[in-house]
């Protein structure tokens, strides 16, 4: 029950601070690749808040991933392990995979199936929508969440850049639910639900829920690409953002998409200070060209981070800044599932929280410049042609 008494004890002290009496319980977690310095003091990470969340389970747990990559004796078998004794007093788990990466890892998956209470089901979109199942979240007992860029992989727990959000609210998690729950009826009947938002349901004022794509969203939740831009366009000093890549490629047809690169642009013409950070993933030839005209545009700021392999030599498909989150005029704080592409907002299944709160910023700003300002993070050429990137 550790991670009740972090939150009792956040309570308590939001409860100190008048303008603050009254907000939603969050915890920003971080994961860090081990060796760098990337971490933020006083942050824990998803390795040590999975655990605590799940030993802290009485009744269900619902778990959304792309995938499972499991080693034995790494980061991930803690998480594993607590989900075994979650399942043997009787709580009740289901797990939703996406069957695109099923087998992945055939070991990792069978372990799962042998946890007792545990339903795994297969989420296959592409036939509906040409997308993919990308979210990566966690609802508890129906009022604890967990949202951010850890998929089910022990690489994600110790080798890749993070970031995640830990909240205790019913109703942001009744939100998610109807999203599970969505998912969960097509996962095993083929048929969409009619499960919706409450309509009457009282949200907190300093916390949302968005979700992608929109055709697939429950009644009255706001898609994810409308609530960004809306966010983007109402920017009016600074925006900080992190990501695996940037891309205005379309997936269709030969216009490219503008649809965030044009209120980016737009936010730089009035004067807004914008800094995009993303990972060397993004120097790849069909991607390089959307980051390298965007660093072109006065005000905007283009970096890229190259966090270096261990001393071991290169891991596959690690050692990478995977967060997604953003930070707006240090008021707002985004943070969420999805990759700044067209299919990630039109095609698949993202979430992502937004947090209307000063505090959070400042800690999502921490987050940013701990990479932005890090040693192997460097300026974006704009004339470069990079190297394939080593994946």
């Amino acid at each position: 029950m550790k991670h009740f008494s972090f939150f009792r004890s956040a309570l308590v002290a939001l409860a100190l601070v008048p303008a603050l009496a009254s907000a939603t319980p969050i915890e920003i977690v971080q994961s860090i690749p081990n060796g760098t310095k990337l971490a933020v003091p006083n942050l824990r990470q998803a390795k040590d808040v999975w655990p605590e969340m799940i030993d802290g389970a009485r009744h269900t747990i619902d778990i959304a991933q792309m995938y499972i990559s499991t080693k034995p004796g790494r980061a991930l078998d803690r998480t594993v392990d607590a989900l075994d004794r979650a399942g043997k007093r009787g709580v009740k788990i289901r797990f939703l995979l996406w069957a695109g990466m099923k087998d992945t890892d055939p070991a990792g998956v069978a372990r799962i199936k042998t946890i007792p209470n545990l339903t795994l089901a297969l989420y296959d979109i592409k036939p509906v929508t040409g997308g993919i199942h990308h979210a990566k979240y966690w609802i508890i007992d129906g009022r604890e969440v967990f949202v951010g860029s850890q998929n089910f992989d022990y690489l994600s727990l110790e080798e890749i850049h993070e970031t995640g959000v830990h909240l205790i609210s019913k109703a942001i998690a009744t939100q998610l639910g109807t999203v599970f729950a969505h998912d969960w009826n097509f996962a095993l009947t083929g048929k969409w639900g009619n499960e919706a938002v409450p309509p009457r349901m009282k949200l907190p004022p300093d916390v949302e829920l968005v979700a992608s794509p929109e055709r697939l969203n429950p009644k009255g939740l706001m898609p994810g690409i409308k609530r960004l831009v809306s966010l983007l366009a109402h920017a009016k000093r600074t925006v900080q953002i992190a990501l695996l890549d940037y891309s205005t490629t379309a997936y269709s047809g030969n216009e490219p998409w503008k649809e965030i690169d044009g209120a980016l642009r737009a936010a730089a013409a009035r004067g807004v200070r914008v800094e995009l950070l993303v990972s060397h993933w993004n120097t790849a030839k069909s991607e390089i060209a959307s980051i390298q005209s965007l660093a072109l545009v006065p005000g905007i700021t283009v970096r890229v981070s190259f966090v270096p392999d261990q001393p071991g030599g290169h891991i596959p498909f690690s050692r990478v800044i995977h967060s997604k989150h953003m930070i707006v005029d240090g008021t707002i704080y985004w943070v969420g599932t999805s990759n700044w592409s067209r299919g990630y907002f039109y095609d698949t299944r993202d979430i992502e929280i937004v947090m209307y709160r000063k505090d959070l910023a400042a800690t999502g700003t921490k987050v940013f410049e701990a990479v932005w300002t890090a040693p192997y993070t460097e300026a974006l050429d704009p004339t470069r042609v990079y190297p394939t990137p080593v994946k």
